[in-house]
């Protein structure tokens, strides 16, 4: 699978370079602040949009925005330490906290 990087590249292979790490910050920055591709697309379509010139219109955009929404969302599992899970049996907190003062 390719990175949201390789994807600019291939898709915008004339981008600037600092428009490109200003891009490739904010998918990285907030990748999990995306809920959606339409998160995505508002973030930095319409920048993409300039990039490309008329090589591209709203769809061809979107659809960069969708592999690269994808893209993100097959690399989040490995970043979500914290997700709830529900336990098969209750925890008693004070059971597991009795030996820390105890060294």
């Amino acid at each position: 699978m390719a990175t949201c990087a390789e994807i600019l590249r291939s898709e915008f292979p004339e981008i600037d370079g600092q428009v490109f790490d200003y891009v490739t910050g904010v998918l990285h920055s907030g990748s999990s602040d995306f809920e959606s591709v339409d998160d995505l697309v508002e973030a930095v379509g319409e920048l993409l949009q300039e990039v490309s010139g008329d090589s591209k219109d709203d769809a061809g955009i979107r659809a960069v925005c969708q592999r690269m929404y994808n893209t993100l969302r097959l690399a989040e599992p490995q970043s979500q330490g914290n997700s709830q899970v529900l336990l098969d049996a209750p925890i008693q907190l004070s059971k597991i906290t009795e030996n820390y003062g105890r060294r």
